[in-house]
């Protein structure tokens, strides 16, 4: 089995103590199963305002990225990424408004599918959304 862990897993572990101890309960087993995509790598390190949350976020990626455990989306997978805002722009008329904030979520869960693993999220609404209009393994955990 292979997971991919969404940017909001490792933000909250980022943010508190709890979660941070969560985190390792849960996930540190799964460490060599799992797998980071590209685009979870870009959100982090946008959100690292300083030097701490930088020296976290390359500790993550580093890793990852000797190993070979880093995913990226292929030029099929872009343009799958808009035939499925185009999909949902046309069937679920209340996300309009959301889709460009969408683009990197279907982008992330067309990494999972592209290796085959499972999509670990706390963002339930967004990525239900995704998995009605593609189908990819997906794991939604209670925040």
């Amino acid at each position: 089995m292979k997971y991919l862990l969404d940017t909001n897993i490792y933000l909250g572990a980022f943010r508190s103590e709890e979660r941070k101890e969560r985190f390792r309960s849960a996930f540190f087993p799964l460490i060599p199963q799992t797998f980071l995509s590209s685009v979870v790598a870009f959100e982090l390190s946008v959100n690292s305002k300083d030097r701490k949350t930088r020296e976290l976020v390359g500790n993550l990626t580093d890793p990852m990225l000797r190993t070979g455990r880093v995913v990226s989306p292929r030029f099929e997978d872009w343009l799958q990424a808009s035939e499925i805002l185009t999909d949902i722009e046309a069937h679920e008329k209340r996300w309009k408004s959301k889709l460009p904030a969408l683009l990197n979520d279907v982008l992330i869960a067309l990494c999972a599918r592209q290796i085959g693993a499972t999509l670990i999220t706390c963002n339930r609404d967004d990525f239900l959304l995704i998995h009605r209009h593609t189908d990819f393994h997906l794991r939604v955990l209670m925040d």
